[in-house]
């Protein structure tokens, strides 16, 4: 081979490398770029809170977020609306807010949860896990002909709300949490601060007649109270500004 012919060879072969590593970079950059895009980079009381988990959240907030600014605003919800500024408030801002305290909220109630043993995991994955086994559980029954109570199948709202629903029956009928222990003065009290209505006829109600009634609305208050607290007292790591890009792009207009 002549020198003409390997300095050729060799200009090739530089350019072959030059090439592989801009593409390697090239690729770098957009996982980066992408990774950075699609990372709501959140974290409550230290634990990531998953892409999955903060769309599905962010979906069910977003009928209540439009309701807001039609009653506030007489908005009109069209392609312009998320990105619309009412006196200062931008839909699609409020609705990563309210997202982010229903997170909160839910967080604190799975923590209490998990630290009084009603439930062994309290994150995201372990409760989708679980709705896909009592789906599956509820698919066979149906195959043997056995009877299926209640929905025969749950979407992951439905089950967050069933599983929201019974933690706070499990932790408001547990003898072992002292805040749930009554007094029966605090129970007259409550009977106190109102008019208590039965039947038909809307007679009045006597203390002794409707005292488990007034016993669960108390320990219910309770609870809620207890919860908003822990959500509130919540340590929250994130960064506002991806949090709202991430939620813009991924409304379902």
């Amino acid at each position: 081979m002549n020198i003409k012919k390997r300095l050729k060879s060799k200009k090739v072969l530089i350019l072959l490398i030059l090439i592989i590593l801009g593409l390697v970079l090239a690729s770098s950059v957009l996982v980066i770029l992408y990774s950075r895009d699609s990372d709501i980079q959140l974290k409550i009381n230290g634990e990531s809170v998953s892409k999955e988990e903060y769309v599905q959240t962010m979906k069910e907030k977003q009928y209540d977020v439009t309701v807001y600014f039609k009653q506030n605003y007489d908005a009109q919800v069209d392609k312009k609306f998320w990105e619309t500024s009412f006196d200062g408030e931008v839909p699609y801002k409020k609705l990563a807010d309210e997202t982010l305290e229903e997170l909160k909220y839910r967080h604190a109630i799975f923590d209490i949860a998990e630290e009084k043993g009603y439930i062994d995991d309290a994150d995201f994955v372990s409760l989708k896990r679980q709705m896909e086994e009592e789906n599956q559980e509820r698919e066979e029954k149906k195959e043997r002909g056995e009877p299926v109570y209640g929905l025969s199948e749950y979407t992951m709202d439905l089950y967050l709300e069933y599983e929201i629903s019974s933690i706070k029956e499990q932790y408001c009928n547990d003898e072992g949490n002292e805040d749930m222990e009554i007094s029966t003065e605090e129970l007259q009290d409550y009977y106190n601060s109102r008019e208590w209505l039965v039947g038909e006829d809307g007679k009045k109600a006597e203390f002794e007649e409707i005292r488990s009634v007034l016993e669960k609305d108390i320990r219910e208050m309770r609870y809620e109270e207890m919860v908003k607290k822990a959500a509130g007292d919540s340590s929250v790591d994130v960064k506002k500004d991806s949090l709202y890009t991430f939620t813009l792009k991924n409304i379902k207009k």
